[in-house]
Formats: structure tokens, sequence, C-alpha cells
């Protein structure tokens, strides 16, 4: 989970924001003896993605659809077992993997990540929003251009906390609460920093995800005598460029949705509950690209045997996920 809401140094009014109620832990106890064999687990499968209970059958591992899992061992479709299924289908959207008794994941309880942050993203999307209540103050707009390091340094910035105590005054007698109350805009403002620490960790993700991009494209230039290797870049490029310009898309969308700090903290309920989506949607889609982002990960344009089984295992993954992807360019 994200680092919890901290009072800034030097900073009276910095309070955090109060513990919010999360749901009791839930687990996905089933009372079936084929859920207690020793190493099964639920996953996607390897080959279709479709939520498989992986087990030892004798010297096979079997991945057992659903389906086939309740037909083979009686489990009644009406059932505890049955419902629990259901719920660790849905749960494959935020872990890679589940073992019977595992802990569900926060998103199907309370709507809290499963995951976490570090305080260095907290900072970062600290920096933001304290940029877009600056510029509210000022009645200016915020820039998404500015980096995550400087983000990261303005949270850190005595006049930037100076500039943003007199926001928060201004802002709360903007919204109805009076100058004096601007400790609840103080707690909405940590709440929403909260929230916005996730996608600024996937944003870092989404960055990964566009150098791959970048950097095949210049393999185009070391590669352009080999014929063969020239052309499965070329492939990859066609499938690639369109997911990450998607996945950049998601978060474009917040940031014009929560840079407008004023409106954002007015109906943060529905900022929450926006910002969640994205996020769960995002982390979903970008666990298929961790294997390939760590691959390349301190890899650079130059040939080698490395980079060549690089380019191949790219090929299949975008080949596999993103297959549809050539027909918009038709």
């Amino acid at each position: 989970m994200a680092e919890p809401a901290q009072t800034d140094p030097g900073a009276d009014t910095l309070m955090a924001a109060p513990p919010r109620e999360a749901a009791a832990p839930r687990r996905f106890e089933f009372a079936h003896k084929v859920f207690q064999v020793e190493n099964g687990l639920f996953q996607p499968d390897p080959a279709t993605d479709e939520p498989v209970y992986s087990v030892d059958l004798g010297d096979l591992r079997a991945n057992l659809t659903f389906p086939t899992l309740k037909v083979s061992f009686d489990i009644d479709p009406e059932g505890a077992d049955a419902r629990l299924l259901d719920e660790v289908g849905k749960a494959l959207a935020f872990v890679k993997r589940i073992r019977p008794g595992d802990t569900i994941p926060s998103e199907l309880l309370d709507g809290s990540a499963s995951w976490s942050v570090t305080p260095q993203f907290r900072a970062i999307a600290k920096g933001r929003v304290w940029v877009g209540l600056v510029a509210w103050l000022s009645g200016q707009r915020g820039s998404a251009e500015i980096s995550m390091m400087e983000l990261a340094k303005i949270s850190e910035s005595a006049e930037a906390r100076e500039r943003v105590q007199a926001a928060f005054g201004r802002l709360a007698e903007h919204l109805g609460y009076g100058a004096a109350n601007k400790e609840m805009v103080v707690r909405k403002v940590e709440r929403l920093v909260d929230e916005l620490s996730y996608i600024e960790a996937l944003r870092e993700r989404v960055g990964r995800a566009r150098r791959v991009v970048d950097l095949v494209k210049r393999l185009r230039a070391t590669y352009k005598r080999e014929r063969g290797v020239r052309e499965e870049i070329e492939r990859i490029v066609l499938l690639i460029e369109r997911p990450v310009a998607r996945l950049e898309a998601q978060i474009v969308e917040v940031d014009a949705q929560a840079g407008e700090t004023s409106n954002a903290l007015r109906n943060l309920l529905r900022q929450i509950e926006f910002i969640r989506r994205t996020r769960d949607r995002l982390h979903a889609d970008l666990m298929k690209w961790d294997d390939i982002l760590a691959a390349w990960q301190g890899v650079d344009a130059e040939p080698s045997p490395r980079t060549h089984k690089l380019i191949r295992n790219t090929y299949r993954f975008v080949a596999r996920y993103f297959p549809a992807e050539s027909e918009w360019v038709r």
C-alpha cells in the first residue's frame, strides 16, 4: 500500500488525512479437498490467458479450466466454492497467481490497491497536486510537462509549501468551507495525493514501455543490413505502437481530470472512483508487459546475441497480445 500521509515538517496545517476504514481481510478458503493439494495454484493459462487451477496430477502438471474443475470434482455450481472461483477469476486481474488460502485482493473488497508504491511516487504525486494548487491560485493552468524528478523536488520545497499554504485558505473559501476551515482542504488534498501516487507508479511503467518502442525503432538502423531481423523489427513497430499509445492516453486522461485541483477536490469521491478504475485497468494491462520491460532494462541499440533474442521474444509478445493492431494501418 502507499505510505500513510504524514505531516510535513514545519507546516502545522499539513495534517494527515484520517485513516480510511478498510474492509475486513477475507481469504480464498475453499472446502473441497482438491484445493488442499500441495502446490495447487490459480493463474492465467500461459497459452490462452483463461483462469485455470494448476495442480499436480501424478507425474503431470495439469491446468484445469474452472468449468472442467467443477465438473470433474463435482463442485456445486451454486455453492460457496463455485462463488469463490468466480472471485478468483476477477482477482487474477490484479495479481498474477493465487493460492488457496491467500487473501482476496483489496480491489474486490474496498477498492483500495493490493499493491504498494514507494515514497518516491507519493512525493511525485504531491508535487503534481501542489503545482495544480499554485496554478489555480495564480489563475493559470498546471503543466503536465514537468519531469517526475522536478515534481518530487517541488514537494520538498519550502517556497512551494508557503505558496500552497496560501492556496489552502483561498480554496477553502472557494469550496464553501470558509478560510478558517482550510484543514478540511488539507485532508482532501492528502487523500487525492494518496490515490494519485499509484498513477505516478503506473506512469513510470508506461514510460518504460514507451522507451522499449523508441529503442526498437532505433534498432532499425542497427540491423539495416540484416533483412530478416529488420523485417521482424518492422512487424514489432507495427503491432506495438498503438497499445503503448493507449496506455499513455489513460495517463493523460487522469492528468486532465485531476489536474484541475479545485474541481477534483469539489468532486473528490467521484474523482477517486475514476482514478481507481483507471489504476486497476492500467495495472491489469501492464502486468502482461512486466517480463518484456524487465528484459529490455539496460539494453542499448547495439547489435548482440542478447538483443537479437530480445527482438524475437518481443515479436512473440506483441503478436500474441496485439495481433489485430496491424488492421489499424491498412
